[in-house]
């Protein structure tokens, strides 16, 4: 069962709801009890009047007598029935009630010899006792409703106070600040403390991990820039030998293409390696979107070599952001590349618009139950060549930046990236097409 209120809501509600129930139950069973009693005392008194007439009373028939306050006393045969109420006339023998003009009678009527006793008790003032007696039950059952419910609140607030201030502690801790206190000694050795323990234990294997992603990461930069290094010099010396075949250029090319996003891939997996806040950058800059748009598009040009498929692009309203223009050529290659290796022939079109670009195919397109998938870790489309990180990546740089990304697509008919930018640093309205 799943719980929508705060632990002192349901703890303050329990409260209320036990006080509440046992109050009633102790008033149904008070009240109850006063129906018995009252009608036990009513029927014992006109038990011992009926005792005393027969005794001692004067037994002449036609008597009519008030015994007292509450108690009428007929003696009559069944020729002077006719001097009763019509009312008391039919009544049985035994004891019996009736209501008689909002009034309240108790009446016990026997034989004898002679003729018929009727004995009749007004119990009108036990009716207004106990509905005075009824009126003050619910009266303490609203008070032990609310006795309960602010003690429900009170003592849910000196229980919850621990776990509220750990809730506290947890929240501003920072996994990688090495030099954050430990929790658990600051609790008692209850459920509390050992929650505070397991939250102890479990940040120190976050630290654990961060630490060694951190030397991960230092490493594998230190390490890989220097051959990248090698590896891109070696190219750009290549690529100025005049003697190089057309062949051999073109494989040099290649290189050199793949040296060049090597780098920018590395260096953008050691971006989202590091825990940066979402919106901050490491190397804050500038860049102009349609600029960017057109360089990666020209990079890209070469996957389009044997297919007749055109790769362009369409301003309508340029603008500029504030991030590194590293992240966003990453993104949009990624993007481009899907395109380009999901479509044979045709178009692939990037648009930049107000605030987003979109990047449309006319390719094979996405089928509704891969399209929920793409963008989780490792998942492949089954026409696919790929490792499937490629959007993992691009997801991860749009979460980091605050970007929106969405993706439609129609199996058979291509498919429409769209990024959308919170607040462009500036933005200037012209339309251009290449």
């Amino acid at each position: 069962m799943q719980y929508k209120q705060s632990l002192r809501r349901r703890i303050t509600f329990s409260f209320a709801l036990f006080g509440a129930l046992l109050s009633f139950v102790i008033a149904s069973g008070v009240y109850y009890a006063l129906e018995d009693v009252e009608e036990e005392l009513v029927k014992r008194g006109l038990d011992r009047e009926l005792e005393h007439f027969l005794r001692h009373g004067d037994k002449k028939l036609g008597t009519t007598r008030q015994i007292n306050a509450d108690i009428m006393l007929y003696y009559v045969n069944e020729a002077q029935k006719k001097i009763l109420p019509d009312i008391i006339r039919t009544m049985p023998l035994g004891h019996s009630d009736f209501e008689y003009e909002a009034q309240l009678y108790y009446t016990l009527v026997t034989n004898t010899d002679e003729g018929t006793v009727y004995l009749i008790r007004d119990a009108t003032a036990f009716e207004h006792l106990e509905n005075t007696i009824q009126m003050s039950l619910v009266a303490s059952v609203i008070a032990a409703t609310l006795i309960a419910l602010w003690l429900g609140n009170w003592l849910s607030a000196r229980v919850i106070s621990p776990v509220s201030a750990l809730a506290q502690q947890v929240s501003a801790m920072t996994p990688g600040h090495r030099k954050q206190t430990a929790l658990a000694w600051q609790y008692a050795h209850d459920e509390v403390g050992q929650l505070a323990a397991t939250f102890d234990t479990y940040l120190q294997q976050m630290e654990d991990f961060i630490q060694r992603e951190q030397e991960f990461t230092a490493d594998a930069s230190h390490e890989l820039r220097t051959p990248l290094a090698i590896i891109n010099g070696a190219a750009e010396l290549l690529l100025e030998n005049p003697d190089l075949s057309e062949r051999a250029l073109g494989q040099v090319e290649r290189i050199a293409r793949a040296g060049e996003r090597m780098q920018s891939m590395l260096e953008i997996l050691l971006l989202l390696a590091r825990e940066i806040p979402a919106g901050q950058h490491m190397h804050p800059e500038v860049c102009v979107v349609q600029d960017v748009v057109q360089e990666v598009l020209e990079q890209q040009r070469f996957l389009c070599q044997g297919k007749p498929l055109t790769l362009r692009s369409e301003v309508i309203s340029g603008f500029e952001l504030n991030t590194s223009k590293t992240v966003l050529t990453i993104v949009l290659s990624n993007l481009i590349r899907n395109a380009v290796n999901f479509t044979e022939r045709g178009e692939v079109t990037v648009k930049v618009t107000h605030h987003a670009i979109e990047v449309s195919d006319t390719g094979i397109g996405i089928e509704p139950e891969a399209l929920q998938h793409i963008f989780e870790r490792h998942y492949r489309n089954p026409q696919s060549k790929g490792n499937g990180i490629g959007l993992s990546i691009v997801k991860r740089i749009c979460d980091r930046h605050g970007w929106q990304i969405d993706v439609t697509s129609e199996p058979g008919s291509g498919t429409r990236v769209t990024l959308r930018f919170a607040s462009p640093a500036h933005q200037n309205s012209h339309s251009r097409s290449t």
